[in-house]
């Protein structure tokens, strides 16, 4: 980023406070007038006394409990939110172990306290993005996290030169993320921006917005399970960005948590910030919109569900890192939203906040209420519902994976059924979640004289994990294809002017090669009256 202006500095970090440890919750009280630090940590009724020289503590500790002790060193990093060091047993030559922590509340700013997270950029106006999120024909939102809480200004440049500004005050308590909304734009035309503070000005980028809804083309991107965020030379997100989509959709395990990233609304923000911060994501990011929601790793623990005891908190925290429109509605909280994206309407569940509250079930009565509602209305020749969970497969049932028909039969018959019912058209699922990634297919069902429409779904992970390697084709007759090997990325490719092959299910390997593509019949996502003999 260049600089117009010194950045504001900041004051250093103090080492006090809460962090959770792989000792338990160590609490450090604040130094005296000699540099003394006292402290207790909840492992064994631990006490510790230090010294403080700068960011590093070197003292002893001790165990009542069981009457163990010795010395340590530990070090607060520059960021101010993690230490780490080691300990030992008196008389022990040789360090025994590690002693590591992260904070687990944002100091204000006058104590040096740091709401960045690793890999904040270094100087200009902001500590993290931009990040282009939701679109529309008109609008656009673009997220960013402020430097600090000096006031914040966009400058949008159109394709005939005319500028639009937008500006908004980063506040502390919202980790200084914020979105711009930008308005008076024009479906499908490349724009410039450029976002400037007192701290200084960021380099050019450029967006698209949406094309408009009586378009006949767009290009969706998906993909999960995003966790090596300390990656830098990761190629997918490159790959994705040659791809040129109208939208990249990260449905579900957008980060990754571990147990020291759940402890609070802290901890949260922290790992969220960390993933947004890997240097691959973010030229993504910056030029092409991109929606998010959760699955259970950037929620809170594996395979957590709407009993998760701090669900508000992580809803909170991940509303603040994400630019949609909307997330759930007035009186249903989530993640769930729809967005409009030309021939397409691009339905985004929430797997998590209400999964197994009203029994089994993923979605909740009023967010099943709001798909199916949302079906119905919905005026694009395409539908994509994009769950992070998988929705058609049996196979994940008999290896005791998430999936609607494991978790949720009940309310998988109610979609397929009003689907059928309502004869809503082009409807395609898409998933993540699986560490594998497949292309499944039912036939429509018969009603009667009547055939239902097909269904499809393409599922696509992981953008950045391992992969699962235990191949499933042969366990499951709605499986076609399948990659157990390969990190992946999903497109789907739309031209209705492309006919008999209107949508193109593909998938596509870190470097844009081509895994498998799939062509699909737009007449046969339909009801299908029977054909009459000649």
């Amino acid at each position: 980023m260049a600089e117009l202006f010194a950045s504001r500095r900041r004051p250093r970090p103090r080492f006090e406070g809460t962090f959770t440890s792989n000792f338990g919750t160590l609490t450090l009280e604040p130094a005296d007038v000699s540099g003394t630090v006292h402290g207790s940590y909840t492992h064994k009724g631990g006490r510790i006394v230090a010294q403080l020289d700068g960011l590093t503590l070197k003292g002893q500790w001790t165990e009542p409990e069981h009457g163990k002790n010795g010395d340590f060193i530990i070090t607060l990093e520059e960021d101010g939110n993690h230490f780490t060091g080691s300990w030992r047993y008196t008389g022990s030559g040789a360090w025994n172990g590690q002693w590591n922590g992260v904070r687990l509340h944002l100091l204000s700013e006058s104590q040096g306290g740091n709401p960045g997270g690793l890999n904040s950029h270094s100087e200009g106006p902001l500590l993290s993005g931009p990040m282009v999120g939701e679109v529309s024909e008109t609008a656009a939102r673009i997220w960013v996290q402020g430097r600090d809480t000096c006031d914040l200004s966009i400058s949008v440049f159109t394709p005939g030169g005319e500028e639009i500004r937008a500006s908004f005050t980063p506040q502390w308590e919202d980790y200084l993320c914020g979105a711009f909304i930008v308005s008076g734009l024009r479906p499908g035309e490349r724009y410039e921006y450029e976002i400037s503070s007192e701290n200084g000005l960021t380099e050019r980028f450029a967006f698209r917005t949406a094309p408009p809804a009586g378009a006949r083309r767009a290009k969706i991107a998906f993909g999960s399970c995003f966790l090596e965020y300390w990656n830098h030379d990761l190629t997918i997100f490159d790959a994705i960005g040659r791809d040129d989509p109208d939208v990249f959709a990260m449905i579900g395990d957008t980060s990754y948590c571990f147990e020291p990233d759940w402890q609070s609304e802290h901890t949260l923000m922290l790992t969220h910030l960390r993933h947004r911060n890997n240097n691959a994501l973010r030229r993504l990011l910056a030029r092409v919109s991109t929606l998010g929601i959760w699955d259970d790793h950037d929620y809170g623990p594996g395979d957590s569900d709407g009993r998760h005891p701090i669900k508000e908190i992580s809803l909170r925290a991940f509303r603040r890192c994400w630019a949609q429109a909307s997330f759930g509605l007035p009186h249903v909280p989530g993640v769930f939203s729809s967005v409009r994206v030309g021939p397409a309407e691009i339905f985004l569940p929430d797997s998590r906040y209400y999964k197994h509250l009203e029994g089994p079930g993923i979605l909740g009565k009023a967010q099943l209420d709001w798909l199916l509602s949302g079906l119905r209305a919905s005026e694009a020749p395409i539908k994509i519902v994009a769950s992070p969970t998988q929705v058609l497969p049996d196979h994940p049932v008999r290896n005791g994976w998430d999936c609607f028909r494991r978790d949720a039969p009940g309310e998988l018959e109610d979609i397929l059924n009003f689907i059928e019912e309502n004869n809503i058209e082009g409807v395609v699922f898409l998933s993540g979640d699986l560490h594998m990634s497949n292309l499944i297919h039912l036939p429509g069902r018969r009603h009667g004289v009547k055939t239902g429409p097909d269904l499809w779904e393409l599922t696509s992970s992981p953008l950045a994990n391992e992969p699962w390697r235990e191949p499933q084709m042969g366990t499951d007759v709605t499986l076609l294809k399948e990659v157990a090997d390969s990190r992946s990325y999903g497109l789907v490719d739309i031209d209705l002017d492309r006919t008999d092959r209107e949508i193109a299910l593909i998938l596509r390997d870190p470097e844009g090669n081509t895994h498998f593509e799939e062509h699909i019949r737009l007449a046969n996502l339909r009801v299908r009256e029977p054909i009459a003999a000649e």
